[in-house]
């Protein structure tokens, strides 16, 4: 009887040892990130920061396997494994996010925003939170904004006003607000990937598209887009997402260390403004021709922009109504806290 009762002990200290040797080998296994930031960019130090801070925040005992180089392949794909947790966390565009959340695409309205400092205050004091039962519903965890910048307009061609893209072949992303906006400008609008918009230039397939400044110099689009204007016509940027299955996993402690290590948002928004301002100079300085519209050249083209802003949320639906109220909103609380 003392024998049957020592080998029964004698297992149940071997499956608890064994719970808990499994505890400790998944939170040993650091989670896997994935992103897109070349060497030597703003994304890059602002992904490193994030690992140094994980460490140092944990005492080493956490960590992360750092993906943010396009190892995990297309966005849309690093997208996929994030929510069925292949990968644990990610920055991911507005545009790829509103595959599961199609109501991010008024994010990219364009002129929604009057200033980086307006849609800071939107986005960091307001929506990281009021969005965050959205983002649960669809299996992720909100943990921050992280700022591209403003949209412009690359072109081979001179560009000071909407008229000039008239029956224009440009190239544009998969999203609402891009294809609406540039159909209001009269383009002829052309959808194939970045990738390929090199190609396409030099072939003639397309004359320009749209981007931001940051992406614009990533992707060596000067090397065939020799027009730069200044539009700002959209506000670009993404989210720092977990999978929610992986972050529900964690301990109070470890949610804290992921949490915390996300560098600031504000940051990293002058980190990316002061080096798109010195791309720019370079660039400027290497023949590229930088266009900055007059304040009557931009009402034309927020004019036209605005227009299209029933057509948008229309076609969106879903919950594009209620956020773009709640944006409003926000816009107004903005405002006042200026005029005080």
């Amino acid at each position: 009887m003392i024998t049957k009762q020592l080998v029964y002990v004698h297992s149940v200290v071997l499956v608890v040892f064994g719970l808990f040797s499994a505890s400790e080998a998944a939170v040993a296994e650091p989670p896997k990130v994935a992103g897109f930031a070349a060497p030597g960019t703003a994304g890059e130090i602002y992904w490193q920061k994030f690992e140094d801070a994980v460490d140092a925040l944990s005492d080493g005992r956490l960590g992360v396997t750092l993906m943010v180089q396009g190892e995990a392949g297309p966005e849309e794909t690093q997208f996929a494994g994030l929510r069925r947790n292949r990968l644990q966390m990610a920055g991911i565009s507005t545009g790829t996010l509103g595959l599961a959340l199609s109501e991010l695409a008024v994010l990219r309205a364009p002129f929604l925003f009057e200033s980086i400092e307006e849609a800071s205050y939107v986005l960091d004091t307001h929506l990281l939170r009021s969005m965050e039962a959205r983002f649960a519903e669809k299996n992720l965890v909100l943990l921050s904004w992280m700022m591209d910048g403003w949209m412009d307009l690359y072109t081979k061609f001179p560009v000071r006003i909407p008229a000039d893209l008239s029956a224009r072949k440009i190239r544009v992303s998969t999203d609402d607000s891009a294809l609406l906006y540039m159909a209001a400008l009269d383009a002829d609008v052309i959808q194939i990937p970045l990738s390929d918009v090199i190609p396409g230039m030099q072939t003639g397939l397309v004359e320009g598209g749209e981007q931001s400044t940051q992406i614009f110099a990533l992707a060596g689009l000067d090397a065939t887009a020799n027009h730069f204007t200044l539009t700002h016509h959209a506000y670009s940027t993404a989210g720092v997402v977990a999978n929610k299955t992986w972050w529900d996993s964690l301990s109070i402690e470890e949610q804290k260390v992921y949490r915390g290590a996300i560098p600031d948002a504000n940051w990293y928004r002058d980190l990316v403004l002061d080096r798109n301002a010195l791309y720019l100079k370079r660039a400027q300085e290497d023949g590229l021709n930088v266009v900055y519209p007059s304040a009557e050249e931009r009402a034309l083209w927020q004019q036209l922009g605005q227009n299209i802003y029933n057509d948008l949320i229309r076609d969106i639906g879903g919950n594009a109504a209620e956020l773009y109220a709640e944006i409003m909103r926000t816009k107004e609380e903005f405002a006042s806290l200026r005029v005080n």
